[in-house]
């Protein structure tokens, strides 16, 4: 059986959040004794784990409103720069290119590289004693739950990209599993056996995350006042902004995510329901859809993000691929196809240029969402933020379970709750078959994940090609599949 070889690494530690532990830089690199000599030490070590996967070559950019965006076809080839910019390769699904190759390998080597620290993390917190901790166990196992967490959503973000989806995997080996420190090989696995130890890392790790995080004297931290906005939180800013770490509703919300891939759609339902439902210690719903009224300063409708991740230079990043004829590169739609979209419903806020999502140079016919742009009045949180897992998609799936069952009407009426939160006029769109309800799904993900990179997973689950060359898997590098 094929083996994979990866390098450990500790990389320099910095999460660009707002918050006092986040902004722990350390001067040099840290060794692995002296970092887990302390429970400070461990808190620098998940710091860094998430800095890693806010990282340009995964969240930061390449999965979210780069690469991934461009897969999915959201930007014609004439607004990505000459023919061989590595994002005109990418949306011609050019994945032999030199350039493009590199471009996937860091996705590969960067993300095996967070599994790396997360291993080492919780291979030292599973024997630590709860005195190191300034907090005692509660601290312990945070810290130990969040890196499980990590550990398994790393490996199935690998996944979505890098093997065919479950009803097209078959038995065929596509990648490992890591899950020891150190461990310089491991052997590959089928799809349905990478997909057993996410479920497994995902399920142990919201089991030690259910004796903090659920904790009544803890679920105050919860709601958007604390989970993003850091206020009536704990003089210890370790245990604020639990929306950029993977609390228990995010881990929960990772597990619906997991099983929808799967089509184990009654239990996909179960958990996004949880994630809907779930409470504060007031009894209030943690999660709402942030007010379209708002929307020109909240960017990121961060009320209804279950999980994101943070990054001090996103909106400058942005800027290298925004509105200037100048750039070789703009990762903008077609004038026309957004004049299209807008006219299925005028009311749709996310793609409104007055005080909605969309940014318009009309001296270009350039159309730009307006996430990552830093404009006046948004604050330094909605800034930085990148969006991994929202409250649309947990009503997406439930969707998708009423939709195999046959009962189309509570399927749709999913959908209609995410519309209705965006200004859709209801009653519009109905659907009698799958087939018409993932035509629907996929008509309101496009608007609703514009720059959030989940768009082309959506295209994979349901195998409807956005371009007739699409190729929904990315290859190996090199070095790993032996050629």
């Amino acid at each position: 059986m094929r083996k994979i070889k990866i390098l450990y690494i500790i990389l320099p530690l910095l999460l660009g959040a707002c918050s006092n532990w986040l902004e722990v830089q350390p001067s040099n690199e840290v060794d692995e004794e002296t970092l887990f000599n302390s429970g400070s030490g461990y808190r620098t070590a998940l710091n860094g784990i998430y800095k890693d996967m806010s990282s340009t070559s995964l969240w930061g950019q390449e999965l979210t409103w780069g690469f991934a965006d461009v897969l999915a076809q959201y930007y014609p080839s004439y607004n990505l720069g000459s023919s061989s910019h590595v994002y005109n390769r990418a949306v011609r699904y050019l994945y032999d290119d030199k350039n493009l190759e590199s471009l996937i390998q860091n996705i590969w080597s960067v993300g095996y590289n967070v599994i790396a620290n997360c291993n080492n993390l919780v291979q030292n917190i599973s024997k630590e004693d709860t005195v190191k901790f300034e907090e005692k166990r509660l601290e312990r196992d945070m810290i130990h739950g969040e890196a499980l967490a990590c550990r398994g959503f790393m490996h199935f973000e690998l996944l979505r990209y890098f093997a065919p989806s479950l009803s097209e995997a078959g038995d065929k080996v596509y990648m490992p599993y890591f899950d020891e420190f150190p461990s310089l090989m491991a052997s590959y696995l089928s799809v349905p056996g990478m997909i057993e130890k996410i479920e497994r890392d995902l399920l142990d790790a919201r089991d030690i995350l259910a004796t903090t995080d659920t904790l009544k004297e803890m679920l105050y931290l919860l709601p958007t006042t604390c989970r993003y906005e850091g206020q009536q939180g704990p003089s210890d800013m370790f245990f604020n902004y639990r929306g950029f770490r993977m609390n228990y509703t995010a881990v929960t919300a990772a597990l619906a995510r997991l099983y929808f891939y799967a089509n184990r759609l009654e239990e996909a339902a179960k958990m996004a329901t949880e994630v809907i439902d779930f409470v504060d210690d007031r009894g209030d719903k943690i999660f709402s859809f942030t007010s379209k009224e708002t929307f020109s300063n909240k960017t990121k409708m961060y009320d209804e993000l279950i999980f994101a991740l943070s990054q001090r230079k996103l909106t400058e990043n942005f800027e290298n691929y925004d509105e200037s004829d100048d750039n070789a590169c703009n990762l903008a739609v077609d004038y026309w196809d957004w004049e299209e979209w807008k006219s299925e419903d005028a009311g749709d806020k996310r793609l409104a240029e007055d005080g909605g999502l969309v940014r318009v140079v009309e001296a270009w016919e350039y159309v730009f969402t307006r996430k990552y742009y830093d404009a006046t009045g948004m604050n330094e949180i909605n800034k930085r933020m990148l969006p991994v897992i929202r409250l649309s998609e947990m009503y997406y799936i439930r969707g998708e379970y009423y939709a195999s069952l046959g009962d189309f009407g509570k399927a749709v009426a999913e959908l209609e709750v995410v519309r209705n939160a965006r200004g859709c006029t209801p009653g519009r769109i109905s659907a009698s078959s799958l087939d018409e309800f993932h035509d629907l799904i996929l008509n309101d993900a496009k608007k609703e994940f514009w720059g959030e990179g989940q768009l082309f997973h959506f295209y994979k689950k349901y195998n409807v090609k956005p371009n007739k060359n699409t190729n929904f898997v990315l290859p190996l590098p090199r070095n790993e599949s032996g050629i």
